[in-house]
């Protein structure tokens, strides 16, 4: 069962909903009715994990004229014809 707060309530008990998400209660954040968000345990732990620098090598490619100029997206900006 999950717990429902406005917006304006969620602010006022911050530390006591990420205190019942640590618990796993998920909490519900609603504004004028409307469900705007969710907190909900995602980590135990508390830890994160170690970052590996270069991990991604190999794994990214950058297209050629990734960062060529775009003259219709510059006209826009520059209000030129």
């Amino acid at each position: 069962m999950s717990e429902q707060f406005t917006l304006r309530e969620a602010k006022a008990r911050l530390s006591e909903i990420l205190d019942m998400a640590a618990a796993g209660v998920p909490v519900e954040i609603t504004r004028q009715g409307a469900k705007k968000g969710r907190f909900k345990l995602i980590l135990s732990d508390g830890e994160f994990g170690q970052r590996t620098p270069g991990s991604l090598k190999g794994k990214i490619s950058i297209p050629d004229g990734f960062d060529d100029e775009d003259q219709d997206i510059l006209s826009d900006f520059e209000g030129t014809s």
